[in-house]
């Protein structure tokens, strides 16, 4: 099996944890240790991790940019308030990889 997470990383402080959630997806409240544990826990015995999160911000801002060049098109199909707000969550997601405090991993188990 084989699945990509977007998780809080490890060994954050409290405000820096809430920071990572914020600017997160909605299920981003996970840690790695949780994901690895819980494969093992459901019988996994190869847990192997690849770290893709210098490839997760290239997309993050991929996207970023992308809308930024169809702005005025998404701007007249969806409007200004939505445009506003995917590019601030696009930005806070950037800054919060950029911290270090979310990370994107494939997992590969058998």
């Amino acid at each position: 099996m084989g699945f990509f997470t977007i998780f809080v990383a490890d060994g954050l402080s409290a405000s820096d944890y809430r920071r990572a959630q914020r600017a997160g997806p909605n299920f981003v409240s996970t840690r790695r240790r949780d994901h690895q544990e819980m494969l093992v826990s459901a019988g996994f015995d190869s847990v192997e991790e690849i770290e893709l999160t210098a490839e997760f911000l290239d997309t993050t801002k991929a996207r970023l940019n992308g809308r930024e060049r169809y702005r005025d098109e998404i701007i007249a199909a969806e409007g200004l308030a939505t445009f506003e707000e995917w590019q601030n969550d696009s930005r806070a997601g950037a800054s919060a990889i950029e911290a270090g405090l979310l990370r994107r991993s494939l997992f590969v188990c058998k």
